[in-house]
């Protein structure tokens, strides 16, 4: 059996390879989201989890399907966590990677693990996504040497790196259709959501983040290298963190981790960076990271913007 930490990686510049070696990928480290029991036990919660998934991913297939039927400019926004890995696999599998145009918010803040894993994953696929960041902020470099580090306590953060180029990257793509991978499981203000959503569309809406792991872990599908390092979701350095086992499979555990230290405007705890609800935008920073430095911020490989 071909690890999920191997497909794709020979395509990869050997910097990139080194970055992503250190991580099995073997699905090991990742908690299971369900205690089978021992025996006959076991083995008839194992066959009713497959059911589920089967009927699961059926659904999700057929939905795209049609998705794709009646929409003509659709586009996915992919942050390469797990639930964005199920969507992007059951794309390629249902043919559509030539009909979905598929996006990537570089905020410039990201791990530099994050950007070598989009490299793998389209070398694996056999697509290239389409980068949209910062307007008027050509590279990494840039960045670094025009904002910084301490640019991610400004209330402008999240519109300057988040909102604007998605907004953009809708705009450039005149698109109808935006698939996203939201989840009702997620909490917060998406604990309501439906799969159709005006102009977007939310196929895992009704999954469990212990869903997409059964299925990326029936199929073998690559996932981000930091799942393997205790993070259950992956955004910003500055404000990710990690999360203990025994929580990512609680209902809103899986991006528990995520904001740290991080507030809205009314005070209220910081759940969305402003892509997906108003709130989000213009929150500002409680306190300093502990995680945050010069030397570990706006480290990603640079990408460029298409």
């Amino acid at each position: 059996m071909v690890l999920a930490a191997d497909k794709g990686i020979s395509a990869l510049s050997a910097e990139d390879q080194a970055l992503l070696a250190k991580y099995p990928r073997d699905f090991a480290a990742i908690p299971s989201a369900t205690n089978y029991g021992e025996g006959e036990v076991a083995e008839l919660n194992k066959a009713d989890e497959a059911a589920r998934i089967d009927y699961l991913e059926a659904s999700a297939l057929k939905l795209l399907k049609d998705m794709c039927a009646v929409k003509k400019r659709p586009v996915f926004t992919i942050a390469m966590i797990a639930g964005d890995l199920v969507i992007l696999d059951l794309i390629a599998k249902a043919g559509l990677l030539d009909k979905i145009s598929i996006i990537y918010i570089d905020t410039y803040t990201l791990f530099p693990e994050t950007h070598a894993f989009l490299r793998q994953v389209e070398a694996y696929y056999g697509f290239k996504a389409h980068i949209f960041h910062a307007d008027g902020i050509e590279s990494q470099a840039e960045y670094d040497a025009t904002k910084g580090p301490l640019f991610c306590q400004d209330p402008e953060y999240d519109r300057v790196c988040k909102v604007e180029p998605f907004l953009r990257s809708l705009k450039t793509f005149d698109t109808d259709c935006c698939i996203n991978g939201r989840r009702r499981d997620h909490g917060a203000e998406r604990k309501a959501i439906a799969v159709w959503e005006a102009t977007k569309l939310n196929p895992l809406a009704h999954w469990t983040f212990g869903d997409c792991w059964a299925y990326l872990k029936r199929h073998g599908v690559p996932y981000h290298p930091l799942h393997d390092d205790g993070y259950p979701s992956i955004g910003d350095m500055h404000s990710t963190d990690r999360v203990p086992h025994e929580k990512w499979m609680d209902y809103d555990g899986e991006r528990s981790g995520r904001f740290q230290n991080l507030v809205n405007k009314d005070g209220t705890k910081k759940t969305e960076c402003g892509i997906h609800s108003e709130k989000g935008v213009g929150a500002r920073q409680a306190k300093k990271s502990k995680r945050e430095s010069t030397s570990d911020i706006g480290g990603g490989a640079t990408v460029e913007a298409k």
